[in-house]
């Protein structure tokens, strides 16, 4: 097997693992450091890295679409605040499944904005990704998680992010998609962060950094991915961060997980795994 064949599913899954961690070193943190304050220290430092290689000259800086751009950061940047909100409200597995959702809903948005056809395979998976939901949170909106809830809207305004990514693919890098989110995620937390702001210790210092940097080498070696495997093969092991930080919120966390919430969660795992298969394969073609 030729060493590509290799190297890109490793990249893929290295990928997931390092966001698999750096969820749960949000919520690891998240009792003694304000939620702001770790988005600050995810987006600011991958923002520090794209740019350090713009002036090493590794990375042209040039964007065409600034508009959609412009609209690809602020989704994503308020995506990513809801997203690490949520880890500190609710069951990090939770955060991290409803977040999961954004193939689902980029399928909807790209029906509604790009005139893209919702075939009746994609209606049957929508409709069994929001019967996941409802087993979730079983059917008492009553009870409803604050934390569910916002996990549940990332996923939304993500979907709405990847929708204009997929017009964006058409003229600008991978880098400046990406340089767009972590930009506007640095400016939204600086205006939460204002009043609230915790001198971390030595330990908390170290987890921030390691945030950060986990986040970022997440994005490159996923960026980097897709140029060694295929779409399909990569959009599976990509799915995979959902098991992994599951099964760490339990053996961690000991995240409860009720039969509900099982069934619930794989029907929105095959669901979101689907249309992620999907999505990456039109982006393909």
């Amino acid at each position: 097997m030729p060493k590509t064949d290799i190297e890109g599913p490793i990249m893929m899954f290295s990928s997931a693992v390092l966001f698999s961690f750096m969820a749960i070193m949000v919520k690891a943190l998240s009792p003694s450091v304000p939620a702001a304050e770790i988005i600050f220290f995810r987006a600011f430092i991958s923002f520090v890295i794209i740019m350090g290689m713009v002036a090493a000259k590794k990375v042209e800086f040039k964007i065409k679409e600034k508009g959609k751009a412009t609209f690809r950061g602020i989704m994503g940047g308020i995506s990513l605040m809801l997203y690490f909100n949520s880890i500190t409200m609710t069951s990090v597995s939770n955060a991290v499944l409803l977040s999961y959702t954004y193939p689902i809903f980029a399928s909807i948005f790209s029906n509604m904005y790009l005139n893209e056809k919702l075939t009746k395979e994609k209606v049957i998976f929508i409709i069994s990704a929001f019967l996941g939901m409802f087993l979730i949170f079983q059917f008492d909106y009553s009870a409803l998680n604050l934390g569910d809830l916002l996990a549940l809207i990332s996923g939304i305004t993500s979907g709405m992010a990847v929708v204009s990514i997929r017009e964006l693919r058409k003229t600008e890098s991978s880098w400046m998609i990406v340089l767009s989110f972590v930009f506007f995620g640095t400016i939204f937390s600086l205006f939460f962060l204002k009043d609230n702001i915790v001198v971390p210790g030595g330990y908390a210092l170290a987890a921030l950094l390691a945030i950060g940097i986990m986040g970022t080498a997440g994005q490159l070696f996923q960026t980097y991915a897709f140029k060694l495997c295929s779409t399909a093969l990569g959009g599976v092991i990509s799915m995979s961060s959902v098991v992994i930080t599951t099964i760490l919120g339990v053996i961690i966390f000991h995240d409860s997980l009720t039969f509900n919430m099982i069934i619930g969660g794989i029907l929105i795992f095959i669901s979101a795994t689907f249309f992620s298969l999907k999505e990456r394969y039109e982006i393909a073609k």
